[in-house]
C-alpha cells in the first residue's frame, strides 16, 4: 500500500517487477502502465545490450575479447540504465563461458595425453570440444538476442550477475 502511494505522490519511479505485479493484480495490460518515453529508453538500452550481444558474436573465436569488447561498450555507453543488470548477466554468462572453455579444453588434452600416452597426438579432439563449446556460445548468444524484444526475457535470469 505504501508503494503505491509513492508511486502515486511521485515520489519514487516504479521498478518494472513492481509495475508487473500492479498490472497483474488490477487486471490491466502491463503496457498500459508504462509510459511512452519509458518504452523509447528501453528501446534504446535494447539497441545497445544487442550491440554487446553482436559483438560476442564477433570476438568469440579471440580468447577474452568475447568479454572485454561488450564490457568496453557497456562502460561507456551511458545509454544503459534500466537494463544494466542483462548486460551485467551478459558478461557474467561470458565470463563463466570463457573459464568454463579453457577448462574442458585443458582437460580434454590432460585425458587426451593419459589414455594415449603421447603428448599433442589427437588433439583434434580438444578442438572438437572447443568447437563445440563455441557452437553453444553461439546459439545462446542468439536466442538471448532474439528474446531482448519482449518483456518477459527482460525480467528473467539467464546466467548469474558479476555486476
Amino acid at each position: 500500500l505504501r508503494t503505491i502511494q509513492r508511486i502515486e505522490k511521485g515520489n519514487v519511479t516504479p521498478r518494472r517487477a513492481t509495475l508487473k505485479i500492479l498490472s497483474e493484480h488490477l487486471n490491466l495490460d502491463f503496457s498500459t502502465l508504462i509510459s511512452d518515453s519509458a518504452t523509447q529508453d528501453l528501446s534504446e538500452e535494447t539497441k545497445v545490450l544487442k550491440l554487446m550481444n553482436a559483438s560476442i558474436l564477433i570476438a568469440t573465436l579471440v580468447p577474452l575479447l568475447n568479454v572485454i569488447l561488450p564490457l568496453v561498450i557497456w562502460k561507456f555507453n551511458k545509454k544503459i540504465d534500466q537494463l544494466k543488470h542483462i548486460a551485467g548477466m551478459i558478461i557474467s554468462f561470458q565470463i563463466i563461458w570463457t573459464v568454463a572453455t579453457f577448462c574442458l579444453f585443458m582437460l580434454s588434452v590432460f585425458a587426451n595425453n593419459l589414455i594415449t600416452d603421447q603428448a599433442g597426438e589427437a588433439s583434434y579432439v580438444a578442438f572438437i570440444i572447443y568447437l563445440l563449446c563455441v557452437f553453444f556460445n553461439f546459439s545462446l548468444v542468439i536466442w538471448h538476442t532474439i528474446r531482448l524484444g519482449s518483456v518477459e526475457s527482460r525480467e528473467s535470469k539467464f546466467s548469474p550477475n558479476f555486476f
